[in-house]
């Protein structure tokens, strides 16, 4: 992974913004399964521990692990650490997410810079193959294009057909349908996402397999986002859960959030480009059932429908003139 938290802080993208506080909203449903203060989050919280922050003021979430990488700046890591219970965890998340005890309900979010890869996919079965009923797993990945770096000692290949997607990973993981348009564009962003729920069910089904009926593992997928801060982006998020606690999920409403996605679309977060004035006035009409009632005045209607769908979770901006 990439340190790109020297390049820019993540924590004022304004659409990277939009999802943690919408992520933060879905969360707080996890409570039908135990107690969200006795939850466990594990992320990499980088220099701004923007996720811990907000899910241990907003969910209360004491225990908290935050995996970082970059060795060579554990001090810096250290004293940026904004909780007591933030417990840093320098190292390779192949190495750390084995080691983690996950009998205990945790809050996954593995928030990659990078796009997709086979490393990527490991992290992904080893928590599939160990999360408990009530565990959530949250899955972030560059969407932009898809690279094989194996070599360090060469430029990245760009994988741009199925044969190269092969190549890098591996026979089992590679669909046995994937034509070029499934590897640029937005559509890679969906066809990121499959791979990552299939590697979900491949994981469960290997442990599923010396469970007994209504023991099983299921993962029901909740929430899928798209965006672009720079380079395109996109999340997948679900809860793993026994097979008898299907009235425990439906009961947790999260059919109701207006995000709410199961399937292959993905709630696309488009930031609309408002100064703060305009963004005063739209806030008059809203909340509003139908979009067609608001008083947009001289705003395009476009930027008007994005505000109308996202002002709960965009960022508060103020402006002075000096």
């Amino acid at each position: 992974m990439t340190a790109s938290y020297r390049l820019i802080d993540y924590s004022v993208r304004p659409a990277k913004f939009a999802e943690r506080k919408m992520l933060g909203e879905l969360l707080a449903r996890l409570k039908v399964f135990g107690s969200l203060e006795t939850y466990r989050y594990i992320g990499f919280g980088s220099i701004w521990f923007s996720d811990c922050v907000l899910f241990h003021r907003v969910l209360g979430i004491e225990h908290m692990v935050s995996i970082e990488r970059e060795l060579q700046h554990e001090e810096r890591f250290q004293f940026n650490n904004p909780y007591r219970g933030i417990e840093i965890r320098m190292g390779e998340s192949a190495d750390i997410l084995p080691g983690l005890d996950w009998s205990q309900r945790s809050i996954a979010w593995l928030d990659y810079d990078d796009p997709l890869s086979p490393s990527i996919l490991d992290d992904i079965r080893t928590i599939s193959t160990r999360a408990g009923a009530g565990t959530a797993l949250i899955v972030s990945v560059q969407a932009q294009k898809l690279f094989d770096n194996r070599n360090p000692d060469i430029d990245p290949i760009h994988i741009d057909d199925r044969d190269k997607f092969h190549q890098f990973f591996g026979g089992a993981r590679t669909p046995p349908v994937m034509p070029p348009a499934d590897l640029r564009g937005w559509t890679l962003s969906n066809t990121s996402r499959s791979i990552i729920r299939k590697e979900i069910e491949n994981g469960l089904s290997q442990v599923n397999a010396a469970r007994s009926p209504g023991q099983r593992i299921r993962f029901r997928q909740v929430a899928a986002f798209e965006y672009a801060d720079g380079a395109k982006m996109t999340t997948i998020a679900g809860v793993f859960m026994d097979e008898g606690q299907n009235n425990l999920f439906e009961g947790a409403g999260f059919r109701d959030l207006t995000f709410y996605r199961d399937g292959d679309s993905a709630f696309r977060i488009n930031v609309p480009m408002l100064t703060p004035r305009e963004m005063r006035h739209l806030d008059k009409s809203l909340p509003c059932p139908e979009e067609a009632q608001i008083d947009r005045g001289p705003i395009p209607e476009r930027e008007a429908k994005h505000y109308a769908k996202l002002y709960r979770y965009l960022p508060n901006f103020a402006s002075y003139d000096i």
